[in-house]
């Protein structure tokens, strides 16, 4: 699984400074150490991360100047964690997305983190990559996998290996086993020398932090599969059946309160969908507004069972998307129960299920 060869291009996706030593310094030490070709891809530079700022500088006022320099500041810190780890700052690139921004981005449909990401990958051709997964806990770190996904789509990137790893566990359960990469204890002492060198991170966390310097390394393959039938027991499932798409998921108690359904579609047109449905309490119609465009589309029908949350939504005329990505979004202050779920849309459109990802975590919303 994980032998690359001199061939090879990797490719490193990384959220935030510090995503890259937390989920990948394991692998980014062999690879260096195999002087295979890597880029490190940070979307953001971590600058929106106040209360670590208040902590580290002692001041209390937080503006625009004050996290721009603490934005160079953890750039910096990156730079070093390569180092540490093996390898040369020049692989790094830095495409200054907003810090908790990125689902912001994505739902409306800015064309920043489109074209930022689309153009990393046809400039540096890779062969392999490492992005973060759908369920992670921050949206950053999974609205970034929407992106990545999409942008594969684009650059017709089929012949890319593709892994998710994981930085932040979401409360809903992850049912898949993920395949394993097992450390050395010198590589395991290595990674856990790279995490310090974020050292504005490690002030206020250093127990959570060096916890990910362990003996392994968990990666989820990032392809999805067909589900045989539109099976009503699954956590999340969907379909489209005569120009209707239905979904469901199960949701839990406190989510049905001031919750919203986000929805994002891949299409092979130059047209952009980004939907957002808020979920209402009790069973009925449900306004679905564009998120692009700021108006509001046709009603959806929602339908309470228990826990169940069933929506059908009427597809005006012929679908021109291939991929559904959804999110239920509760009220959180910065974390996500659970991430975005992809489901990839048969092209025939007629009678036909749409298949559920491989990944059966991203489906479990309890």
């Amino acid at each position: 699984m994980f032998s690359f060869s001199k061939s090879d291009k990797i490719l490193v996706v990384a959220p935030h400074p510090d995503d890259e030593s937390l989920g990948t310094g394991g692998l980014l030490q062999r690879i260096f150490a195999q002087k295979i070709p890597v880029r490190i891809v940070f979307a953001t530079n971590g600058e929106n991360n106040p209360w670590a700022q208040r902590y580290w500088e002692k001041r209390w006022q937080i503006g625009p100047d004050e996290r721009l320099r603490w934005g160079r500041r953890r750039r910096e810190e990156a730079l070093n964690a390569i180092r540490t780890l093996g390898g040369k700052p020049d692989c790094a690139r830095f495409l200054n997305l907003p810090d908790l921004g990125t689902t912001r981005l994505l739902m409306q449909g800015d064309r920043e983190l489109s074209v930022s990401i689309t153009s990393e990958i046809q400039e540096w051709e890779p062969t392999v990559a490492l992005i973060p997964t759908m369920h992670d806990a921050h949206p950053d770190h999974s609205a970034l996998a929407v992106g990545f996904s999409m942008a594969l789509d684009v650059v017709g990137g089929s012949s890319i290996r593709v892994w998710e790893y994981l930085v932040h566990q979401p409360q809903a359960a992850i049912r898949q086993e993920p395949a394993r990469l097992l450390l050395s204890s010198e590589e395991v002492a290595r990674k856990r020398r790279a995490i310090l060198c974020h050292e504005t991170q490690v002030a206020l966390s250093r127990g959570r932090f060096t916890s990910f310097a362990k003996s392994e390394e968990a990666y989820y393959p990032h392809h999805p599969i067909e589900a045989d039938e539109f099976d009503t027991s699954l956590s999340a499932a969907a379909r489209l059946h005569e120009g209707v798409v239905s979904l469901q998921f199960k949701v839990s108690r406190r989510e049905r309160f001031y919750s919203k359904i986000l929805f994002a579609f891949r299409s092979g047109t130059a047209n952009e969908h980004r939907w957002m449905l808020p979920v209402p309490f009790r069973s009925g119609n449900a306004r679905i507004w564009d998120t692009i465009n700021s108006r509001r589309l046709q009603d959806a029908v929602v339908q309470w069972s228990g826990p169940r949350l069933s929506v059908d939504i009427p597809v005006p005329g012929t679908p021109d998307f291939d991929a559904i990505y959804a999110k239920l979004s509760g009220w959180t202050l910065i974390f996500d129960r659970s991430g975005w779920i992809q489901f990839t849309v048969p092209a025939s459109h007629e009678e036909a299920l749409v298949r559920r990802t491989k990944l059966p975590g991203l489906v479990t919303l309890l």
